[in-house]
């Protein structure tokens, strides 16, 4: 971790912002909607229309980030993407709310390209391996807090925990894509 220079500092140091509060939320997901009152199809239905939506933003991923460059997309598109649905979610009432938050979620297929391209453009191809190792190892790392959710679902109840979660979620995630677009610079293929 010390040795790393560049975008992939950057890229590596932020990504706890996202992982802790992302495996805080994700287990509780289905059952939050659940107690928001849909149903286990509409709850199935927004898992395909999300999965639909990577599909369209997935083909159209790269000509986004090649227009807009990596480092300005990754940024957009991670705002939009995380920060906004996790707003959602945290005051969705009805199918409605969650529809609009998978749809507009389904856009991290964006940010997943122009992040790798952050991450991969300018690093040495002898460190890539380490590089990924170490993401995988934080993503494991942020798994271990998923617990702390359910303690204080059981202290407060479902509903206001993960709306609480979700704010967190808000504030961790968007700072991440912050720091992260101040630690990182265009790669010389996003100028191209």
């Amino acid at each position: 971790l010390r040795g790393l220079r560049g975008n992939v500092r950057g890229v590596v140091f932020t990504e706890p912002l996202w992982g802790i509060p992302y495996n805080l939320y994700a287990p509780y997901m289905s059952v939050y909607m659940l107690a928001l009152g849909l149903t286990d199809a509409q709850i199935g239905l927004l898992a395909s229309i999300g999965l639909a939506g990577q599909m369209v933003w997935t083909m159209l991923s790269g000509a986004l980030t090649d227009k807009f460059g990596r480092k300005r997309t990754t940024l957009i598109t991670d705002i939009i993407a995380w920060s906004i649905p996790c707003l959602i979610w945290a005051v969705a009432q009805d199918f409605n709310a969650f529809l609009l938050a998978a749809i507009v979620n389904s856009t991290w297929r964006i940010t997943h390209n122009s992040w790798l391209c952050l991450l991969v453009e300018g690093t040495e191809p002898h460190l890539l391996v380490e590089v990924y190792s170490l993401i995988y190892i934080s993503g494991l790392l942020a798994a271990f807090f998923s617990p702390i959710a359910s303690i204080l679902i059981a202290e407060f109840s479902l509903i206001p925990t993960m709306r609480g979660i979700f704010l967190l979620s808000f504030v961790m995630m968007t700072t991440k894509f912050i720091t992260m677009n101040a630690m990182v610079e265009e790669t010389p293929q996003g100028r191209v």
